[in-house]
C-alpha cells in the first residue's frame, strides 16, 4: 500500500469563499439524472433570455416535464423565471459550465481544471492558502512550482492532509489504493458513515489540494458519481504500479548476507599469519589494501593496524566500516569510475522500491528506477502542448549500468543485498540489515 505520513498544518480554509453554495450545488449535482444533465445543456448553450416553451420544444418534452430542475436551478442562481420567460445569470453560467464537464465522458481531472478550480477563490486568499509569494506573477505557475514540481515534493504536499480531519486521509488512501484508482462516492459515504454535506466538504478537501476529484460515469440510466486522483498524479501512480517488480515465485537459496565480509574476515586472517606474496594480488586483496586493512609492503601483502579491530567488530559493523570508508569504492569498472563518483548514493536509493519484496530479477527491477541520474532521468511535471505529465525516467546504458554495479557489487560487497544468478537471470534480494539501513 501507499502510505503518506504526518506533515505540517493544512492551510486550506473553506471559509475563505462561498463554500456554502459550492456545497449545495454540488449536493444538487450528486442527484442529477440524465434527463437534468440535457436540461441543463440545453440553458448553457441557449442565449440568456430564453421561453420555457422553446426549451421544451427542443427537448421534446411538456412544459410540466421541465419544472422540477428549472426551480432546483432558480435556488442555485443560474436561473431566474417569470411565467415563460427565463433569464440566466451570466457568471452563473461559467460556473456551470465549468462544473458541468465532471460529466463529459471524456473529462480528465487535470491541473487545467485545477487552475479552473481556483477561480472560485478570490485571488487574493491564494498565496495563504498555497503558501506562494503574494508579488508573483502568475499565482497558478508559482503554486505548480512549489507543490507539484516532482512526485516527492507533491508526495510532501498532500501529506498535509493527515493533520487535519482523519476521514480526509482515510477517503485519500481508500482512493490511491484502490485496484482502478477509483471509488464510488456511495461506498466512501457508507464506508465512513457520511451526510451529504459532510462528504462534499471533505472532497472539497481534496479537490483543492490537488488530490481526489468528484466525476461522473454514465451507467444505464443513471449517473455513477466517482472519486479519483487527479490525473498527473494517477499517471505517476499507474507508473509506479506497473514497474512494480514481481517476487519471483522460488525464491533461490543464496549464500549468506554477508557473505563478502565474511570472505575478506577469512583472508585477513591468513594475513594475520601468513603474509601472500604481491603475486598473489586479487580482487579481495586489493579491497582490503583499500580500506586500510592490509597493506602491501617489501612486496608482500600484510595485515595493516586496524585489522584487529575490524575483525573484533560485529558483522554490521564490519559493513558500516567499508560503506563509511572514505577510500572505498567499486573496483573493476574504471570506464564508470566517473558516473560511480558522482551517482552512487543516487544510485543507492534505487533498492527502495523493492526493500520488502523479496528476490526480484535485475530486469523487472530497472524498469521502475526513477533516481535523477541526469535531467532525463527526473521525474518532472512538464507541459508538452496543452498537457501536463510527470515525464518518466530514460536511462542511458551507461547509467543502466551504473545502476546494476551500484546494486550487484557496492551494495553487495556491504551486505546490504545478496545476489544469484535464477533461470539464467541476474536476481537479488535486500537483506534484514538492508532493508534497517534504507528504510525510512
Amino acid at each position: 500500500m501507499i502510505e503518506l505520513a504526518s506533515a505540517r498544518k493544512q492551510k486550506i480554509n473553506l471559509a475563505d469563499y462561498n463554500n456554502e453554495q459550492d456545497i449545495l450545488n454540488r449536493i444538487l449535482f450528486s442527484d442529477f439524472t440524465p434527463f437534468d444533465l440535457m436540461v441543463v445543456e440545453e440553458i448553457l448553450f441557449s442565449p440568456l433570455k430564453i421561453s420555457l416553451k422553446k426549451i421544451a420544444r427542443s427537448l421534446q418534452t411538456a412544459d410540466e416535464t421541465l419544472l422540477p430542475i428549472l426551480t432546483k436551478l432558480e435556488k442555485t442562481g443560474l436561473l431566474s423565471r417569470e411565467e415563460d420567460a427565463i433569464a440566466v445569470d451570466k457568471e452563473m453560467r461559467k460556473y456551470f459550465e465549468f462544473e458541468m464537464q465532471r460529466f463529459d465522458p471524456r473529462f480528465t481531472p487535470d491541473l487545467d481544471f485545477f487552475q479552473g478550480l481556483l477561480r472560485k477563490v478570490p485571488i487574493h486568499i491564494l498565496p495563504a492558502w498555497y503558501s506562494v509569494p503574494r508579488s508573483s506573477n502568475n499565482i497558478f505557475e508559482s503554486i505548480v512550482e512549489k507543490h507539484f514540481l516532482t512526485p516527492q515534493i507533491f508526495h510532501r504536499y498532500v501529506m498535509e492532509l493527515k493533520t487535519g480531519d482523519p476521514r480526509v486521509f482515510a477517503i485519500l488512501n481508500d482512493v490511491i489504493n484502490a485496484p482502478q484508482l477509483r471509488v464510488s462516492s456511495s461506498d466512501l459515504i457508507a464506508r465512513y458513515n457520511l451526510s451529504r454535506r459532510e462528504f462534499e466538504e471533505i472532497m472539497l478537501r481534496l479537490e483543492f489540494h490537488f488530490a481526489c476529484c468528484v466525476s461522473y460515469s454514465k451507467e444505464d440510466d443513471h449517473w455513477d458519481e466517482i472519486v479519483t486522483p487527479f490525473n498527473e498524479w494517477k499517471q505517476y501512480l499507474v507508473f509506479l504500479r506497473e514497474t512494480d517488480a514481481p517476487p519471483i515465485a522460488t525464491p533461490p537459496q543464496a549464500a549468506g548476507d554477508f557473505a563478502f565480509i565474511e570472505e575478506l574476515a577469512t583472508l585477513l586472517q591468513k594475513l594475520k599469519k601468513t603474509p601472500l606474496p604481491e603475486s598473489e594480488k586479487n580482487p579481495l586483496l586489493e579491497k582490503l589494501c583499500l580500506v586500510r586493512l592490509a597493506d602491501l609492503k617489501n612486496g608482500t601483502f600484510q595485515a595493516g593496524v586496524s585489522a584487529d579491530e575490524w575483525l573484533d567488530m560485529t558483522l554490521e559493523n564490519k559493513s558500516l566500516y567499508l560503506y563509511r570508508h572514505t577510500y572505498n569504492r567499486v573496483l573493476g569498472y574504471p570506464h564508470l569510475n566517473t558516473l560511480l563518483e558522482k551517482h552512487l548514493r543516487e544510485a543507492e536509493k534505487s533498492i527502495k522500491r523493492v526493500l520488502r519484496s523479496g528476490w526480484v530479477y535485475f530486469d523487472d527491477f530497472i524498469k521502475g528506477v526513477y533516481i535523477p541520474l541526469s535531467e532525463h532521468s527526473v521525474v518532472m511535471l512538464r507541459k508538452t502542448g496543452k498537457q501536463w505529465k510527470y515525464t518518466l525516467p530514460q536511462y542511458t546504458d551507461e547509467e543502466k549500468e551504473l545502476i546494476k554495479v551500484t546494486v550487484f557489487e557496492w551494495l553487495r560487497e556491504c551486505g546490504f543485498v545478496t545476489t544469484r544468478k535464477m533461470n539464467g537471470k541476474d536476481s537479488f534480494c535486500v537483506t534484514p540489515f538492508g532493508r534497517f539501513f534504507f528504510d525510512d
